[in-house]
């Protein structure tokens, strides 16, 4: 589980920003929280704002900050850190490095990774393991020069050192030469977090081999059941997938592109297709019929998209960060989702929601906590993003929180002058 994410001098974040899912002392709500020993962490998360407030920049960060990781290895020697964004608006920031880190529980064990780059260099990193109350450490790197506290862990890990570069992340080389003190918190940056946005044309290309791979027909069940819940009338569906040729991709492509896209390198594609079943009744007499899934609606083509991440998240205990949360879904449907991942009875494997979204009507004590709702509001002087959580204000427990933050108490919602001259 991610316990905290934190960034400093990446896109609009000139400041470090820290979104926390360790909960506050708060104790209402208690299904919204997992209990390890004496520490609330969080299953969900929602960050509100005005457009170009920073949001989109925050699932950036946690993008860049992934994949900088997930790649590492495969990196060339000076090959650049093409996610490594830093804060343009201020001359002393550009050439400063960009700083995220991780705090996540795995395999019962509190960990802290984090490191600095720019897009030629890492800078620092550093990994820390709680095995006690108080943290050890894993390696430390400044530079090019690496610490490690344990004689036995210099022994293992210092060797390794060679092997890297000063464009790759440590934690990411050692692993692949099967470094057991990295392999655990590496496969959790691997595997145990991912970030989406609502592209559904891409969404479906990622997710197609979990609906292709769905022997026993679980997939196709929760599905159905997400779908009938949200009430939108889908029985079923067909799914059906082939390796897309050459001339196929051509054939599909609009007369006027097809002698621009043959002279580019062609990389094999999944040629997808999906029918779904609705059943409707005239005159007592029930009929099937069906639709392709671009027939229908963008908010059930997100939806039934998204259903093997779910499914997936519940089983494995995933953390999914989704920016636009509510592209063309209706915001009670998102409160049924939010509901599924607070509710213990669904959410078995304590998986995570971390989404943005404008849907006030989620705003609400008896949906979220105080320390579930975040708030990102940009300097309209400086253009750095502040992020921040309601748990700051600790509102009233009977208070409109909604009604509230329209008003801008909270901050984080435009600011629009009551009258101006659009033509002067």
């Amino acid at each position: 589980m991610l316990l905290q994410f934190s960034v400093e001098n990446f896109k609009s974040f000139r400041d470090k920003a820290v979104l926390s899912l360790e909960g506050s002392a708060d104790k209402e709500l208690q299904d919204n929280f997992v209990l390890n020993k004496k520490e609330k962490y969080l299953k969900v998360l929602s960050v509100f704002g005005a457009n170009a407030a920073g949001k989109s920049n925050l699932f950036q960060a946690l993008t860049a900050a992934i994949l900088t990781v997930r790649m590492s290895a495969n990196r060339q020697v000076n090959e650049p850190l093409i996610y490594i964004v830093p804060f343009k608006f201020d001359e002393a920031t550009i050439s400063e490095p960009s700083s995220f880190e991780f705090v996540f529980v795995t395999n019962n064990t509190k960990f802290v990774y984090g490191f600095s780059a720019t897009q030629e260099r890492v800078t620092k990193e550093y990994l820390y393991a709680y095995h006690s109350a108080k943290p050890s450490t894993i390696f430390e790197r400044d530079g090019e020069e690496y610490t490690f506290t344990s004689p036995g862990r210099k022994r293992e890990m210092l060797p390794l050192t060679e092997r890297n570069t000063s464009n790759k992340l440590f934690l990411a080389t050692a692993t692949q030469w099967n470094c057991a003190e990295t392999k655990i918190p590496y496969l959790w940056l691997a595997e145990g977090i991912n970030t989406y946005n609502t592209n559904f044309d891409q969404l479906l290309q990622q997710n197609a081999p979990m609906f292709e791979n769905d022997a026993d027909e679980s997939l196709r069940r929760f599905t159905a059941n997400i779908l009938h819940e949200a009430d939108i009338n889908i029985d079923d569906y067909i799914f059906e997938s082939r390796d897309q040729t050459r001339e196929q991709f051509l054939q599909g492509l609009p007369q006027e592109l097809r002698g621009l896209a043959s002279t580019v390198p062609f990389t094999s594609n999944k040629e997808i297709r999906i029918d779904t079943l609705h059943t409707v009744e005239k005159d007592g007499i029930r009929k099937q019929y069906q639709l392709s899934i671009f027939e229908e609606s963008q908010g059930t083509k997100n939806l039934f998209v998204f259903s093997p991440v779910l499914r997936r998240a519940f089983e494995t205990g995933e953390t999914i960060c989704i920016d636009e949360f509510d592209t063309s879904i209706h915001p009670i449907l998102i409160e049924y989702l939010i509901g599924l991942f607070n509710n213990p009875n669904i959410n078995k494997g304590n998986a995570q929601l971390i989404i943005s979204t404008h849907a006030v009507s989620v705003m609400s004590l008896k949906i979220l906590r105080r320390d579930q709702i975040y708030f990102i509001e940009k300097d309209r002087k400086t253009g750095a993003s502040e992020l921040y959580s309601l748990d700051e204000f600790s509102p009233r427990k009977q208070e409109d929180i909604r009604k509230a933050y329209l008003l801008g108490r909270y901050g984080s919602v435009p600011y629009i002058p009551e009258e101006v001259d659009l033509w002067q």
